[in-house]
C-alpha cells in the first residue's frame, strides 16, 4: 500500500520530469525517493519517463496551444510561500495540479502519436535523463532531453518563428573549446513543433543556436540567440 508520504512523492513526478525544481529541491525529492520503498522509487522513475517521452513526442506531431493564463498559474503555484521544505512541496504540488489540467487537453494525440527513434528511446529511458528549457529571442521554445549515459538528446522546438529565407538556424555544442556543429535547420525545417535527435554529446555543456547564412557554417559567424545550458 502507498502512505500519504509516497502519494505525495508521486504527485511531484510532472515538474520533477520537467525540470521545474531548482537544485535544492530536486536533491530532496532524490532524498525522499532513496528513503521510500523500492516499487514506489521505481514507480516514480517510470512515471517520469512517460511525463518525459508523452511530451516530447506530442510535441513531434500535432501541438495544442495551452490556455493563456497557464503559464501565470504554474509561476504563481511554484513561487507561492517561504520556501520551507512543507510549503514548497506544496506549491509544486499545486504546480502539478495546474500541470495536468493543461496537459489533459492533449490527451487525444497519444493514440496517433509516431514512434520513438531508438536514440530517443535510449533517451527516455535513460536512468539520468535531464531537460533544460530556453525561450527563444524571435518567438517559441526550445526544449532539449538528454541523457549524458546515453551520450544523446532530444531537442523540441515549440512556436518558433522559421529561419528567415536563404539562411538557416544551426545548432552548436560547446564545451569550452571550439563549437561543433549539431546540424542545421531551415526555413521548411521549422514547424510550430518541430523535434531533433542529437548524438556524441560529449563533454557539451551547452547547446547553441545561431542564424547561418546558406546551409551553415564550419563555424559559428552569427551572434549566438539562444543557449540551453547542460549539466
Amino acid at each position: 500500500m502507498t502512505g500519504p508520504a509516497e502519494f505525495e512523492l508521486m504527485e511531484l513526478t510532472g515538474v520533477y520530469a520537467l525540470g521545474a525544481v531548482d537544485d535544492a529541491q530536486r536533491a530532496d525529492i532524490e532524498r525522499s525517493l532513496d528513503e521510500a520503498p523500492a516499487a514506489v522509487a521505481q514507480a516514480f522513475h517510470d512515471e517520469v519517463r512517460a511525463y518525459r517521452e508523452t511530451l516530447a513526442l506530442i510535441s513531434a506531431g500535432t501541438a495544442v496551444e495551452p490556455p493563456p493564463e497557464l503559464r501565470e498559474r504554474i509561476l504563481a503555484a511554484a513561487t507561492a510561500g517561504p520556501a520551507s521544505r512543507r510549503n514548497w512541496r506544496a506549491a509544486l504540488l499545486a504546480a502539478a495540479a495546474v500541470l495536468v489540467v493543461g496537459l489533459g487537453v492533449l490527451s487525444t494525440v497519444l493514440a496517433v502519436r509516431p514512434p520513438a527513434t531508438p536514440t530517443a528511446a535510449r533517451v527516455f529511458e535513460a536512468s539520468d535523463v535531464r531537460t533544460t528549457t530556453a525561450p527563444i529571442p524571435t518567438g517559441g521554445v526550445a526544449t532539449f532531453v538528454y541523457s549524458r549515459d546515453t551520450n544523446a538528446g532530444v531537442l523540441v522546438m515549440n512556436n518558433v518563428t522559421p529561419p528567415p529565407a536563404g539562411s538557416v538556424y544551426q545548432m552548436w555544442l560547446l564545451d569550452g573549446g571550439t563549437p561543433r556543429s549539431a546540424g542545421t535547420m531551415g526555413t521548411a525545417a521549422v514547424r510550430p513543433s518541430t523535434t531533433a535527435v542529437l548524438t556524441d554529446l560529449g563533454r557539451t555543456n551547452a547547446l547553441a543556436f545561431t542564424l547561418e547564412p546558406g546551409q551553415g557554417s564550419v563555424q559559428p559567424t552569427g551572434q549566438i540567440f539562444a543557449q540551453l545550458p547542460l549539466t
